[in-house]
């Protein structure tokens, strides 16, 4: 049977990416109360499905976002160059805890072995319904999507499956 930590309350969970669009990577960094850091790498889709499942939990439990004032808001913290858990997620589960008004996420590296690792974590809703709207963002700043058959758009051009790849976009 594989690891499992519990990173327990988080005090802080991010979404970025890194490269340029069409090359990029993404991931999921997070900080414990006790300063554990770790680095959950996802891909876009991933990502872009974590942000809507936390939204529609938001909405089903009622959740009404209030922003805090400016001088109540906390510095972005600085993270080691080394996460203490750094991995490739193979699956990704949320649950939610309504009694602690937290979403629950269990990242696990690879199917359940004796080398695998899996980490579980508590966000409260402020800070899950900050990080959907981060990932909102972080996944609209890439490759505009096309128009007729939402296929990221390079660059350079983009043969759309749509028109039997008679007018490039």
């Amino acid at each position: 049977m594989g690891e499992t930590r519990d990173f327990g309350p988080l005090d802080h969970i991010s979404a970025e990416a890194i490269g340029q669009p069409g090359q990029r990577r993404f991931r999921l960094r997070v900080i414990n109360g006790v300063g554990e850091t770790a680095s959950l790498w996802l891909e876009k889709e991933q990502l872009s499905a974590l942000g809507e499942a936390i939204s529609g939990a938001l909405e089903n439990e009622g959740y009404v976002y209030e922003r805090r004032p400016l001088d109540d808001l906390s510095p972005e913290p600085v993270f080691p160059l080394n996460a203490a858990i750094d991995f490739r997620l193979s699956q990704l589960s949320m649950g939610l805890n309504s009694e602690a008004r937290a979403i629950i996420l269990i990242a696990a590296d690879g199917p359940e072995g004796d080398d695998s690792l899996t980490v579980t974590m508590e966000v409260d809703y402020r800070r899950s319904h900050e990080l959907q709207r981060q990932i909102r963002d972080v996944v609209a700043a890439g490759r505009p999507p096309c128009p007729l058959c939402t296929a990221p758009m390079d660059p350079s051009g983009h043969v759309c499956v749509k028109t039997n790849g008679h007018r490039p976009h």
